[in-house]
């Protein structure tokens, strides 16, 4: 059995990319695709049960920032959890909470295509990489659609409804 442990010869290179801006764009678009999934779902159920709504969207800022490891997810996260409490007392930053979270994937999204589009198209990860990062790009903009319909809803029956 060969564990694949002898070094490479000098006349034959690799095909993976080991850039720093890329490897980190690997491992965000990995992020990206599971929370644009969150981000939808949570967007869609958004008003299921009081405190335990806001419980669920306080785990997933708690997620985000234990799972994601950089500023960026830090910040997302606490933002997320931040709205998440506050709705409690305001209940339409719930919508607020989730829209934040959907854009703030997307935007993470937007950047991993970026870094690929310029870095690592040799790289056997590539195409899945970007297919990770298309898939958090539409999930996470259906969930910006679904939070916008909310709005409209909650708008309309403030101003026509009783």
């Amino acid at each position: 059995m060969s564990l694949n442990l002898n070094p490479t010869p000098a006349g034959q290179g690799t095909s993976y990319s080991t850039s720093p801006a890329y490897n980190e764009a690997v491992n965000d678009a990995q992020l990206v695709r599971t929370f644009s999934f969150i981000a939808l779902v949570g967007s869609i159920l958004i008003f299921i049960g009081g405190a335990v709504g806001i419980g669920a969207w306080i785990g997933v800022g708690i997620a985000v920032i234990g799972l994601g490891g950089t500023r960026y997810y830090r910040v997302l996260g606490i933002s997320v959890i931040v709205l998440s409490a506050l709705s409690l007392f305001i209940d339409p930053l719930r919508i607020v909470a989730s829209a934040v979270m959907a854009a703030g994937v997307l935007w993470k999204a937007m950047e991993v295509l970026g870094v690929l589009a310029g870095e690592g198209k040799g790289d056997p990860d590539w195409p899945q990489t970007r297919q990770r990062a298309m898939t958090a790009i539409v999930l996470s903009a259906l969930a910006i659609a679904a939070n916008l319909i909310w709005t409209i809803l909650i708008l309309a029956k403030l101003f026509f409804g009783k």
